[in-house]
């Protein structure tokens, strides 16, 4: 590690008061963490040693009870002062890496006006960031700082955000868990270090060697601990409306959807589409899709009470006024196993993952219903996104985002034309496109004027016009290749499944789009966005045939195994009992290898010979004494 990357803190380079340095009684550093309040921190819940004898957490785990020493490290003269996880705000790793966050209560308040000021910020590429950590060497547990930059979605689901350290020697290690996340240009905490990934023991070249960090951002910390939502500043990512789990949605349109989230080949930078009033199960599909991709707001959530309104039962605040907290009974440790309770994050079903209608969590920077907004109002919140604050020449967040190298957000903008000047906000999102925004523009009027001007500002040349109609053409392609597999393979099962034979049909509708008399018009991109959506569907309904059929044909399989098992244990008797079993074997042999295979009716054959098996098996061989 060079002297030049490693800055002590007691350099004074940066004035973080709520820098905390998490330790053992015996004086050992567990790790780093973050003053929210006067007798709240927040750290990685792997930071704290885990015992049986603490309060129940969140997910119906118990919380360590050890007593740790918390030092704010950025104050002079702060002393060591105790401190133990709050109670329901544990969150200990997940079977899939997810969680790892927890809450401390100190026992002794300090001074609020050292908490960090918590602040939710889009994650974007390239945005530099710095961290303090406190690493076991000696002379540098008074903490030193290292500098990366933000990469992308990493980890469990893409619960992480990948930082590059500025320098291999700046890859956070143990001493960092815990330790605040800050934007260079705000000072405001984005997030917390959970972990680290490097080479040091891959045959790689000390120069090819990967050096990783990553971060849980405060908005996922949120999302597993809802608590300390009032510690948080900046508006929500989502600001759409909640629909239940077991909503009906248009699958076609949710697998649309999950593909521009995640920007896939052939998505555009700019969409614009209609969602008319009345069309419930579309709107419901958009909602859902966006709040899968959100950071903080579970699927079927409702949003959050505001600020103020009481906590549930069973969940205590630490104080932010610097008081106590109040006494109350200690949870009783609990043997076996405990029930969880409901979990603050419900994940998608596994249809959604497996059909491909999940989109990667944080694909969505800001989803907004403008209806009734100002072209100002929404810039106010593209910029409260970017983490930036109305300063240009006009002290306007319009002017800031006007003066903005890159805007590189993922929004979705609902009811566009009816915004309060539908013209001026379609020409405000044609601003943040040249500036590298990626917008999905929802209208409810397919007369209006906005979405005319919108589609004539997304309007792609030629060139991309036929890139887009090959590429309808290669998927139909693909469906006329699915459609002959599912003919081959519902074939072999009885009753026979109808497949679907819309191949040739599409090719027809594809060569009457490529006549189109006015091929560019805002009619032809309907037709054209409307077409690709149509041909996605019909993709999905041949593969859930294929899908079935593959089952169906996988437990014909296990039959025949099971047949030949019981074979192979008649085989071993005698030659009267053989034959005497022979019937049997052939009936079920023949109807699992004639097609199509009368699937209910072999099942049932292949148990008549197996319990014959079982009978001549229990019985002494052929020509035994009894």
């Amino acid at each position: 590690m060079g002297e030049e990357t490693e800055v002590p803190v007691n350099t004074e380079v940066r004035g973080e008061t709520w820098r905390v340095r998490i330790s053992t009684s015996g004086g050992d550093v567990l790790g780093a963490g973050i003053l929210l309040a006067a007798d709240a921190v927040l750290t990685c819940a792997h930071v704290i040693p885990v015992d049986s004898t603490g309060p129940q957490g969140l997910n119906g785990r118990t919380a360590p009870g050890t007593e740790v020493l918390v030092e704010l490290v950025g104050v002079p003269g702060a002393r060591p002062v105790p401190a133990r996880v709050a109670d329901g705000c544990w969150v200990p790793e997940l079977a899939d890496s997810r969680g790892d966050v927890a809450l401390l209560t100190l026992a002794e308040p300090q001074d609020a006006r050292h908490a960090a000021p918590l602040h939710r910020v889009a994650p974007t590429h390239g945005r530099s960031v710095w961290m303090c950590g406190f690493p076991s060497t000696r002379e540098l547990q008074d903490g030193v700082w290292f500098r990366a930059t933000l990469a992308g979605p990493a980890g469990p689901r893409g619960e992480w955000v990948q930082m590059f350290p500025l320098t291999p020697e700046e890859t956070v290690r143990p001493g960092f868990s815990g330790a605040a996340v800050t934007d260079v240009e705000t000072h405001r905490v984005l997030g917390m270090v959970v972990s680290r990934y490097d080479d040091r023991s891959s045959a790689a070249p000390a120069s090819g060697r990967l050096h990783l960090s990553y971060m849980i951002p405060i908005e996922t910390v949120v999302r597993h601990l809802p608590v300390i939502d009032r510690y948080v500043s900046g508006g929500r990512g989502n600001g759409l409306p909640s629909v239940p789990r077991g909503a009906a949605r248009d699958r076609g349109f949710a697998r649309w959807l999950a593909r521009w989230f995640a920007a896939a080949e052939g998505t555009r930078q700019v969409e614009a589409i209609v969602i008319k009033k009345g069309e419930a199960v579309r709107a419901a599909t958009l909602s859902r899709a966006v709040a899968l991709a959100d950071r903080e707001l579970p699927a079927d959530a409702p949003l959050p009470a505001p600020r103020g309104t009481p906590l549930p039962v069973g969940i205590r605040p630490p104080s932010p006024t610097g008081s106590p907290p109040p006494a109350g009974p200690a949870a009783a440790p609990r043997n076996g196993t405990a029930r969880r309770p409901p979990s603050p994050y419900e994940p998608p079903g596994p249809e959604e993952a497996d059909d491909g209608l999940l989109p990667p969590v944080g694909s969505v920077d800001l989803a907004l219903d403008v209806s009734g907004e100002t072209v100002a109002g929404v810039a106010g919140r593209v910029a409260d996104r970017l983490g930036l604050s109305p300063a240009g020449d006009d002290g306007s967040a319009v002017g800031l985002l006007g003066g903005a190298v890159a805007v590189p957000l993922t929004i979705v903008a609902e009811g566009v034309d009816y915004a309060a000047d539908p013209l001026a906000l379609v020409e405000f999102t044609d601003l943040l496109a040249a500036r590298g925004a990626r917008l999905l523009l929802v209208f409810r009027n397919p007369e209006s004027q906005s979405l005319e001007l919108a589609l004539r500002m997304a309007d792609p040349g030629r060139n991309e016009i036929a890139a887009r109609l090959d590429r309808v053409r290669d998927r139909i392609d693909h469906i006329a290749r699915r459609e002959r597999t599912a003919h081959d393979r519902t074939a072999l099962i009885a009753p026979v499944r109808p497949v679907p034979q819309r191949a040739a049909a599409l090719r027809l509708d594809l060569t009457a789009l490529r006549r189109h008399p006015d091929p560019g018009s805002a009619r032809f991109l309907a037709d054209l966005r409307a077409f690709e959506s149509t041909v996605e569907s019909e993709l999905l309904r041949v593969e859930e045939v294929i899908g079935l059929a593959e089952a169906q044909i996988a437990r014909r399989n296990e039959l025949r195994g099971r047949l030949e098992a019981f074979f192979a244990l008649l085989a071993a008797r005698s030659l009267e009992e053989e034959r005497a079993a022979a019937p049997l074997y052939r009936t079920a042999h023949n109807l699992l290898h004639g097609a199509p295979c009368e699937l209910a009716e072999a099942e049932r054959a292949v148990e008549r010979f197996a319990e014959a098996v079982r009978h001549h098996t229990h019985r002494p061989r052929g020509g035994d004494a009894p």
